[in-house]
């Protein structure tokens, strides 16, 4: 008998043929779970490594052995047999003909998964949403890194000019909605949808994506996307390639140019980046002032790295904004930072976005700030930051058509921010539609009433409609959510003092004044209410040499018609730049 007929009869070429077909099947069943387990990314090399060493084992294993209905045995060389005689032969042929037909089938379904007639036709999707990315590692404390990815990885898709991406701040609303796929882009109005997870392991990062046809709610590709934090810019770079390159969306030389550009970054910067901008995004004074710090820590140890310096600018400002900070306190180191930021990296949007609020807020240009907006709309068209920056700043300018183009843009981007809903009320309000101010500003408390802003701004119309009982009423559901802010005391103090309620104005105006530092814009608020016109100028003056962010309300602000024509406000508003 040859060596080659002997092979056959002691089954060699079964054992081969059924050991490649299950390993194979092994290799596509270890690549799902390690996708859904969230396993090592050397899991599947492992797996290789072991069937490799294993074949040549189980190819000796069938020369040496024989299964007999008895069990196993040891071969002996004897005349060849006929296969088809022997029900041992027979049984293993039928378990490679299963294994070989499952094999054909999960083949097939992945065949008809990836060629579904019915696929997607280059240009029908120009809309898309990317959900709130799970957290697969189980641990709350890494929820900063789950967010930071979700955002960056909008932030580079919306850099797609042909591509509308719906903004962060709606996208998540949807986080555990347990809402079907079809039902939130039809909510949406976009024609499909990314999910997606994040997991962690030391310094590896793994992204599992998922892009989902919103109409058929059909699978158009999926993949797992693996890469070391200092490398992590390009994960995202990799995501949006192959989203964009699946829809087939037009992507322009130097958008293409801007998304082969991943530099590196130093895992250690980039997470105190990640957690100090998401401190700065909570709005409460300590969290704050703990983002600024670990800005600051990132900056020292990376002073190249823009986006903490734009990040650190915008923090400072906002910081200034809600009163945790004086204006001069922070002026020199939020102008240093946005500054920095542009010269480090002048192709990033959020860094003229910060550059434009300093100029604006702390330093009363309008007109440098508009430049700085636009420049970065120019960066990103669906930057939704710089879209509301232009329609509060156009809008306290008195523009108010000019404002109504970019607020009907950002609530394209994001129909559920109250932000977005806020600043088309205060379109409104400012122009003195008040009706109209209310029910913008009431779209947007239904979507959150437990944050004390919206119940502020709802209160301001109903006020100079001179409705006090409403605007008294959403004034203290705003003091009592914030905690006696002493921006919502003020105005409650005025509405008292409008509502000739003036012992309850005058018992604000105090409790102000005995704080430490007290704001004399808020205090100058007060004194209009109660119509004391002088002192609330005297009042004015201070906040002006004090750099007050909130005096850009002052130019269009209904609270103060009642100074519009005298002389020391006109001279005021001339120096502000008005």
């Amino acid at each position: 008998m040859s060596f080659f007929s002997e092979l056959k009869r002691r089954n060699v070429y079964r054992v081969a043929a059924l050991y490649v077909v299950v390993s194979w099947l092994l290799m596509q069943a270890a690549d799902v779970f390690t996708s859904v387990l969230a396993l090592p990314e050397w899991t599947g090399g492992l797996i290789f490594l072991l069937l490799v060493i294993g074949f040549p084992v189980a190819l000796i294993s069938a020369w040496a052995f024989e299964l007999t209905p008895e069990g196993l045995r040891r071969e002996t060389v004897s005349e060849p047999i006929d296969p088809d005689d022997s029900s041992a032969h027979r049984k293993l042929d039928l378990l490679i003909f299963a294994v070989i037909a499952v094999a054909l089938v999960y083949f097939g379904l992945q065949y008809a998964w990836q060629s579904d007639p019915h696929s997607v036709e280059p240009g029908e999707i120009r809309s898309i949403v990317v959900l709130p990315l799970d957290n697969l590692m189980n641990d709350p404390e890494q929820g900063y890194l789950v967010e930071g990815m979700h955002e960056a990885l909008i932030t580079q898709l919306s850099r797609i000019k042909a591509l509308h991406v719906i903004s962060r701040t709606t996208a998540m609303r949807y986080e555990d909605s347990g809402k079907p796929v079809p039902e939130i882009a039809s909510e949406l109005g976009v024609d499909a949808v990314v999910e997606g997870s994040v997991f962690r392991s030391g310094n590896v990062v793994r992204v599992t994506a998922q892009l989902i046809e919103a109409r058929s709610d059909r699978h158009i590709w999926a993949d797992n996307f693996d890469r070391e934090l200092d490398d992590i810019l390009a994960l995202y770079a990799d995501v949006t390639r192959e989203i964009v390159n699946k829809i087939r969306v037009t992507v322009s030389p130097d958008e293409q140019a801007s998304l082969a550009i991943s530099p590196t970054v130093n895992p250690a910067v980039y997470e105190l980046y990640l957690k100090g901008r998401h401190l700065c995004g909570n709005w409460s004074p300590q969290e704050m002032r703990r983002g600024i710090d670990l800005l600051q820590q990132a900056i020292n140890m990376d002073p190249q790295h823009a986006r903490s310096h734009a990040q650190l600018a915008q923090c400072l400002q906002d910081s200034a904004f809600f009163g945790y900070m004086t204006p001069v306190e922070v002026d020199s180191r939020a102008t240093k930072a946005a500054l920095t930021a542009v010269q480090l990296d002048d192709q990033l949007a959020e860094a003229h976005v910060a550059l434009g609020g300093v100029n604006y807020y702390l330093g009363f240009d309008s007109k440098s700030a508009e430049t700085e907006y636009f420049r970065a709309l120019e960066l990103n068209p669906h930057s939704v930051d710089a879209l509301l920056h232009i329609s509060w700043m156009f809008g306290q300018a008195g523009r108010f058509d000019e404002a109504l183009g970019p607020t009907q843009q950002a609530a394209d981007l994001d129909p559920l921010s109250t932000a977005v809903t806020n600043a088309m009320g205060q379109i409104y309000y400012l122009s003195r539609d008040y009706d109209q101010a209310i029910q913008e500003f009431a779209k947007a408390l239904e979507l959150d009433r437990s944050d004390p802003s919206l119940h502020y701004y709802l209160a301001r119309p109903y006020e100079e409609k001179g409705q006090y009982e409403r605007a008294i009423a959403s004034y203290q559901s705003a003091v009592d959510l914030s905690d006696r802010a002493p921006l919502y005391l003020s105005a409650l103090g005025h509405a008292y003092g409008m509502a000739g309620m003036r012992e309850q104005a005058l018992g604000i105006l105090e409790e102000l004044q005995q704080a430490t530092n007290p704001s004399p814009y808020n205090l100058a608020v007060i004194h209009l209410g109660l119509g004391d016109n002088e002192k609330a100028i005297d009042l004015l003056e201070k906040a002006y040499q004090a750099r007050n962010i909130h005096l850009v309300y002052i130019n269009k602000g209904p609270k103060f018609d009642p100074l519009r024509d005298d002389p020391r406000f006109i001279s005021l508003l001339e120096r502000i730049g008005w």
